[in-house]
């Protein structure tokens, strides 16, 4: 549901930038993403869905939320779509925090927060064949190998067809970093807006 103040045909136009109303989006052969929107009155358009950030996402045809059109030079027929999430499905992150969430379920988002990385519900997947699975009160590891290093403590029974005494350290872990921060050089007077964008 968006809440527009508008009726649902028609579009609010202004500097470039055109408010519809989602109608379906297609994935097409080295073309990429395609939105149709309800455009004004008599007229419906399509164009290129802008992915910002790699996040992207798609929904039920004739979803109620707003697509914002771009014009991507001055031909203003060339257009780019910017996707919103429905109004009244968009996640209250709480002061400080922030994510990603599922595009029409507030409650289902990997939250960031100064205390964790939480991913609110308890079903999701890692890996092309479902290595590491979580799903509902179970969980599952289809792996040859696991290796712990530390206690495993197992509260209530173990079931095993075999076991064999030994030891094994994991491989060393490279996480991700953040890029080297770059002097400007000796002598040089550095702007804002170098500082924000680059020179």
């Amino acid at each position: 549901m968006s809440f527009t103040r508008f009726r649902e045909r028609s579009r609010d136009v202004q500097d470039g930038t055109e408010r519809h109303i989602f109608s379906e989006q297609e994935y097409l052969k080295e073309a990429g993403s395609i939105v149709k929107v309800k455009g004004t009155d008599s007229e419906d358009q399509e164009a290129s869905v802008l992915n910002i950030g790699g996040v992207s996402f798609n929904l039920k045809k004739d979803s109620d939320t707003e697509v914002f059109l771009l014009a991507s030079s001055s031909d203003t027929t060339l257009k780019m779509a910017v996707m919103t999430i429905p109004k009244d499905k968009q996640r209250r992150w709480e002061e400080g925090s922030g994510g990603v969430q599922h595009p029409t379920d507030a409650e289902f988002a990997l939250d960031f927060s100064d205390k964790l990385a939480h991913l609110t519900k308890n079903k999701f997947a890692v890996g092309e064949k479902g290595e590491f699975e979580v799903k509902g009160e179970e969980m599952y590891i289809r792996s040859k190998k696991v290796i712990i290093d530390g206690e495993l403590i197992v509260n209530k029974q173990v079931k095993t067809p075999t076991i064999a005494k030994g030891n094994e350290d994991p491989p060393k872990f490279e996480g991700s970093k953040q890029a080297e921060l770059k002097d400007k050089g000796e002598g040089g007077q550095t702007s804002q807006f170098e500082l924000d964008f680059g020179s």
